[in-house]
Order: C-alpha cells, then sequence, then structure tokens
C-alpha cells in the first residue's frame, strides 16, 4: 500500500500539468487583486454587477463564474474574504477538478496502469493511493493559492486584517474538506468513464454553475410537486462548497454529513468499479 501510495505521488509531481496549473494559479492571484481594484473602482463596472446579482433568480444567468473581493472601506481586505470570494465562486474546484482528471486518466488513457494494475492482490488499493495523491495535490493547491492571494494583496498596496484564528481555522478546514470530497468524486467518476473527454466537461459544468442551474430548475418543478423551499444543491458538495463562508456555522454539522456521505459513496463505488471491469 505504501508503495503505490508513494508511487502516485512520484506521478503526481512528475506530470507537467500538476506544475503548470499551480504556476498559472499562483500568477493569477497575484493580478486578481488589481482586476478586483478596478471593478471597484468603476462605477459602470459595479452597476454590471448589481445588475448581474440582480438576476440570481433566473438560473441561466447564473451560469459562469464571477468572483468579486468585498474591500472594507479604509481599503483593506479581510484574509478570509480574499479566500472564500474564489472558493465560493468555484474558481478552486475549477483547477482541482482539471487536474482530477488528467491526473485519474493519465494511466488509463497511457495503458501503464495494467502493468502493475495487474500484480496488485487488491485492487481498490489503487483507488486508495490515488485519493491520497489526490488529497495532497489539493491541500497543496491550497497552500499555494493562500499565499499567492496574500502576495496579490500586498503588491497591489493594500493590506490584510485578519480574522479571528478559530474561524480562519474552521473555514479553511470545511473548504479544505469540500473540495477534496469535489476531487475524489470526480476521481471516481474518472475510474468509470475511464473518458478523459467526457470528465473534464463534467467538471468544468459543476464550476460553472451549469449543474447549479439545472438544480434550480429541478427545484421549481418540485415546489410545484409540493415540495416547499426545496434546494438540490443543499444536498451536493459543490453547493455546499459555494455557501459555505464566514458566517455559515450554523450549517456545519449538515456540511459535514453531505461531505462524508459523498467521499463514502465515491469510494465505495469507484472500489467496485476497479474490482469488477477490467483495467483497460
Amino acid at each position: 500500500m505504501l508503495n503505490m501510495i508513494r508511487m502516485e505521488l512520484y506521478r503526481m509531481v512528475r506530470m507537467k500539468s500538476f506544475w503548470v496549473i499551480l504556476i498559472i494559479v499562483a500568477v493569477m492571484n497575484v493580478v486578481t487583486v488589481a482586476l478586483n481594484d478596478v471593478i471597484t473602482d468603476s462605477p459602470e463596472l459595479q452597476q454590471a454587477i448589481e445588475a448581474a446579482e440582480s438576476e440570481k433568480d433566473d438560473p441561466v444567468a447564473n451560469i459562469g463564474m464571477s468572483i468579486s473581493m468585498k474591500r472594507n472601506d479604509d481599503g483593506s481586505y479581510g484574509f478570509l474574504e480574499i479566500i472564500t470570494s474564489a472558493a465560493k465562486g468555484m474558481l478552486c474546484a475549477l483547477f482541482i477538478g482539471i487536474f482530477t482528471v488528467i491526473f485519474a486518466t493519465a494511466d488509463f488513457n497511457s495503458g501503464y496502469i495494467k502493468n502493475y494494475g495487474g500484480a496488485v492482490k487488491h485492487r481498490y488499493n489503487l483507488v486508495f493511493a490515488k485519493a491520497v495523491a489526490v488529497l495532497a495535490y489539493t491541500v497543496i493547491f491550497f497552500v499555494l493559492f493562500i499565499i499567492s492571494s496574500c502576495l496579490g494583496v500586498y503588491i497591489g498596496g493594500h493590506k490584510i486584517v485578519m480574522d479571528p484564528a478559530g474561524k480562519i481555522f474552521e473555514v479553511l478546514a470545511v473548504q479544505g474538506v469540500l473540495h477534496v470530497v469535489f476531487a475524489w468524486v470526480i476521481m471516481a467518476l474518472c475510474l468509470i468513464l475511464r473518458n478523459n473527454l467526457i470528465s473534464m466537461i463534467v467538471s468544468c459544468c459543476i464550476s460553472m454553475h451549469v449543474f447549479a442551474a439545472l438544480y434550480s430548475l429541478a427545484d421549481k418543478g418540485l415546489e410545484k410537486l409540493g415540495w416547499k423551499n426545496a434546494a438540490i444543491s443543499d444536498y451536493t458538495v459543490s453547493g455546499r462548497i459555494m455557501k459555505y463562508g464566514i458566517d455559515s456555522r450554523n450549517i456545519l454539522g449538515s456540511t459535514l454529513v453531505v461531505a462524508l456521505a459523498f467521499a463514502v459513496v465515491s469510494a465505495l463505488v469507484g472500489s467496485l468499479w476497479m474490482t469488477k471491469k477490467d483495467l483497460v
């Protein structure tokens, strides 16, 4: 087992996409504050954002990705505001999902998995090893994301106001768990489909709120059938990622339950599929 985990970790850091995605994210975050300042200081852009927010009940209008950090009156930024604005906007999930698809399907596409998969007594160990590697990538991604975001704030000439340590730990821990589970769900999808194109499309559609729009349409249908205040997204990992922020402690327990449920289901389904199906 340890050898498989080391192999997956070694394969992960040797992939060009591992470094390319991290570099893109780091550079992007450094320039994000400058772009956010342009938006904040432009009345026209602010009116456009307010107009878009007024249409938030329209599922189609919410498709895409819009991230805007709120600046304090003195020009400073709250630490959690910097992180959660991108996390709740599904920006982190987008890049994590892209790498997960590339990583999970790479050895299937090359046929390399057949060289070592046949020698493994229990194939579900392969799933566990990949899951550990994806977890490690998510942690690395978040560390780099936080550092580069803070660097962008300082380069932009702004200060960062730190939130209470307990609140920082809570929000970062919950968002980290949710993103890890999101990556595991995408990984299980890759193991089942073994098609990087379809898996990539699904991952990007989730991150770009296409599925959220479909959930909203389904909610309206369920309300007509008698389910008052239907909210399918509340029972999904992506929905909880978009919802959990600074003032979300009252949904901490239910969020962890949703994360646990999806983690268990993705592990069971992925392991079962890997055990029952041919490796190529």
